[in-house]
């Protein structure tokens, strides 16, 4: 049962294979000549935030500042028949109450349609949150209840409830020429001859493949609190991944101008790519418009799994063909992605994903049902597509008799090749991530008990880069102050830190990041799409080149030497064979206050820098129990192509991270919607998410081999890691009992049931 059993023996314990699971990091790039960047420095704001000094967003606290709750619909979809609020007016300490009639047109409140459960209906301010939670618990809704679509598969069937009324979707037909419904975008790639590659293949694999919605669950639920100002304008406190972002979508929720609103973006509990959007903060703009004083709104957890912006879930049907050499000719399928009420369709392509395949024909749709429109969740639809994309590949080995390793090797995109994105590779990135991961497993050598197996799989991602900004200022004692607009998350400000510091040639204890507001600094993107380090870390080090011209400039007057023959090493400027003849960087920055041309300072201000793919390989060793379907996992290697690691601990930390929940998309996570379309699971309690003893120590693999384009060499790392998790579970539930489980997540009951499947087969 299972794969070829030349890694079954002789057997080994658990204890045995753990005796292998060290944690380690391959880097290939080491650079003496560096002295901050690539250096393990931990986050320097982690002292503020495990002590309890870090302010977030709902530490905020206003004079005579009212709170916000929100009335939200019970029902997955209804019309309102009438909306009576006279109770919830007159509860005393109730200052206002918001329905879609009292927002002169806006949509941001349901005015005669709910859509899913969590629909926002009204909003009530009062003086405490207490009251504020009594009144709407008063407000009396009148809904009349419609059918609900809640699975894409079946929501575009033609008789399928509509999910939004009036919507605009896509005339798709089926083979009988009926319309499907709820279809909001359809999109597909063709490419070569696919019937006549199917005919001539070896082998051909098809699955269906289900994965649920899925929530990031950060510790921090969204807060935010709005002020109005006597002038017109509004200042917004709010924890989010990108303050003009929300700028933007605040001021086009409530058609005003941009430049009434001031963002102020504090530290974030957890964004994971939900929090590039909208939650509440509209609202609370809106309220305190209206009532000329402060307005907080914060949600509870089961809001944010109500109404939240979780990972799209998704039904796939996928077809793929080889050789006997293991050359991958064909794929064929179609993808419905679960789009919730905005029908948010996702990138078709990744079901190729990082391997030359010349026969295509893919057909995407992204389809309206009745849940919460998704959201980003780190690589967004990648971990999905890869679980269907990597079990085809794993399957068509076993069937030809190749090594899951060899058949990924082979049909790997290398160097010189064209991506999907557009980029030529100067590098076999890839392949060297896949040869460091299995090298790292033992893969091949490493001996199996019964019901042990190893799953491979590989992921892809090009991160983004996008307009940022960097500026800095040197003060008289020699430290280095930094303003940015760009989000920190995940260590970032720490990563410009040590840019700043290697430039500079200062310790990074010196240097001091500060996040600036939307009326602080340029328009700022997202910290989102692996972009954040890559682009403002090119920004901090521009910015710093800038201050270093300077200050060899005003070290130049105070030696008396050209600023070609000067050189700025160990915090200090020196006559180049002269070193007697030096300056410390703080005489310098003190004499440049009264001289003619002012302080030391430095800025740059980014647009867009070219990107390449990062690539990131997982292989997972697996011990099932067949008689209950429990899933043990023993070991997960977790390899990722980086460029160069800025701060290797802080590149694990991401690494690490991003497998684990990958691995809990495959083996627990998932949202759970009943046939009337509400959520089952709305809690911690019953949304499965894992703990210390879930997982085990995690190998990172750093392979380093460097991105021309990114600072000091660095790609970005925060996406790639939650890709292939997921898939590299199921090939090792594969490997170990021979069967393969194609719906997310993994659960005993779903390997129990794919076993008596095979039993009866």
């Amino acid at each position: 049962m299972g794969s070829p059993g030349d890694r079954r023996a002789p057997g080994h314990t658990r204890q045995e294979l753990l005796d292998h699971t060290e944690p380690s990091t391959e880097c290939s790039m080491p650079n003496p000549s560096l002295n901050s960047v690539g250096k393990r420095v931990g986050r320097l704001n982690g002292p503020d935030i495990v002590t309890g000094r870090t302010l977030y967003a709902d530490d905020i606290q206003l004079q005579e500042m009212l709170h916000g709750r929100v009335l939200r619909s019970p029902h997955a979809h209804a019309l309102i028949r009438s909306i009576d609020t006279r109770k919830a007016r007159k509860l005393p300490g109730v200052v206002d109450v918001i329905t879609a009639e009292e927002t002169d047109g806006l949509s941001i409140l349901a005015r005669k349609e709910v859509r899913y459960q969590g629909d926002k209906v009204a909003v009530v301010v009062a003086e405490n949150p207490d009251i504020a939670l009594d009144a709407v618990e008063l407000i009396e809704v009148d809904y009349q209840v419609l059918g609900s679509a809640t699975d894409p598969f079946e929501g575009i069937a033609p008789n399928a409830p509509v999910a939004v009324r009036g919507a605009k979707n896509e005339d798709v037909r089926d083979e009988n020429g009926k319309r499907y419904r709820n279809v909001a975008a359809r999109d597909e790639i063709v490419q070569g001859d696919v019937d006549a590659a199917f005919a001539k293949a070896d082998a051909v694999v098809e699955n269906i493949y289900r994965a649920p919605y899925w929530h990031q669950t950060y510790m921090e639920p969204n807060s935010c609190t709005a002020q109005a100002q006597p002038g017109g304008r509004v200042t917004l406190w709010t924890s989010c991944q990108g303050s003009f972002n929300i700028r933007s979508a605040v001021a086009d929720a409530l058609k005003i101008g941009e430049g009434r609103l001031r963002v102020v973006p504090l530290e974030m509990g957890g964004g994971f790519g939900a929090k590039n959007r909208l939650f509440c903060e509209a609202h609370a703009v809106f309220a305190s418009i209206r009532t000329g004083r402060p307005v907080k709104i914060l949600i509870n957890r089961e809001e944010e799994f109500l109404d939240g912006h979780p990972a799209p879930g998704c039904w796939v049907r996928l077809k793929t063909a080889a050789r006997k050499d293991g050359s991958i000719t064909a794929v064929e399928g179609r993808i419905l992605w679960d789009g919730g009420i905005g029908g948010r369709n996702g990138n078709l392509a990744r079901l190729v994903g990082p391997y030359n395949v010349p026969n295509i024909r893919l057909e995407g749709f992204g389809v309206r049902t009745n849940k919460p429109t998704p959201g980003a969740y780190r690589a967004p639809g990648a971990p999905q597509t890869a679980m269907a994309r990597e079990s085809n590949i794993d399957a068509l080995a076993h069937k030809l008799g190749i090594d899951p390793i060899d058949i990924r090797l082979k049909n790997a995109v290398r160097k010189g090749d064209r991506t999907s994105g557009g980029v030529t590779l100067p590098h076999d990135w890839l392949a060297n991530t896949i040869k460091a991961a299995a090298k790292e497993a033992r893969w091949g050598k490493t001996g199996l008990k019964k019901n042990q197996g190893m799953g491979i799989a590989c992921g892809d991602w090009q991160n983004g880069s996008g307009p940022t900004n960097a500026f800095i200022a040197l003060s008289e004692d020699g430290s280095v102050q930094v303003l940015t607009g760009q989000v920190d998350i995940t260590g970032l400000h720490t990563v410009m830190a040590q840019i700043v510091a290697e430039v500079l040639t200062v310790p990074v204890g010196k240097v001091t990041v500060q996040l600036g507001d939307t009326d602080k600094v340029p328009y700022t993107s997202l910290s989102a799409g692996s972009k954040a380090a890559y682009s403002a870390g090119t920004a901090a080090r521009k910015a710093a080149e800038g201050a270093r011209e300077r200050l060899l400039q005003e070290a130049a007057d105070i030696l008396e030497a050209a600023p070609a023959d000067l050189e700025l090493k160990g915090g200090k400027v020196s006559v180049i064979g002269l070193p007697s003849r030096s300056v410390t960087v703080a005489d310098v920055a003190s004499s440049a206050m009264d001289s003619n041309d002012g302080p030391v300072t430095g800025q740059w201000i980014v647009g867009k820098i070219p990107t390449y793919p990062s690539y990131s390989v997982n292989i997972a060793t697996v011990e099932v129990d067949p008689g209950t379907g429990r899933v043990h996992l023993l070991d997960l290697v977790a390899a990722q192509d980086v460029g160069r690691a800025l701060n290797p601990m802080l590149v694990e930390g991401q690494i690490q991270g991003g497998a684990t929940q990958s691995i809990a998309y495959g083996m627990m996570e998932g949202m759970i919607y009943d046939e009337e379309g509400r959520v089952r699971n709305a809690n911690l309690l019953d949304y499965a998410i894992p703990t210390a003893p879930d997982m085990p120590d995690i190998r990172t693999v750093l392979v380093e081999e460097g991105c021309e384009h990114g600072p000091y060499g660095a790609k970005g790392v925060g996406e790639p890691p939650i890709i292939p998790g997921a898939a590299a579970v199921a090939n090792a539930i594969y490997d170990a009992v021979g069967v393969r489980v194609t719906e997310l997540p993994m659960t005993p009951e779903r390997v129990v049931a794919a076993l008596d499947q095979a039993r009866e087969d």
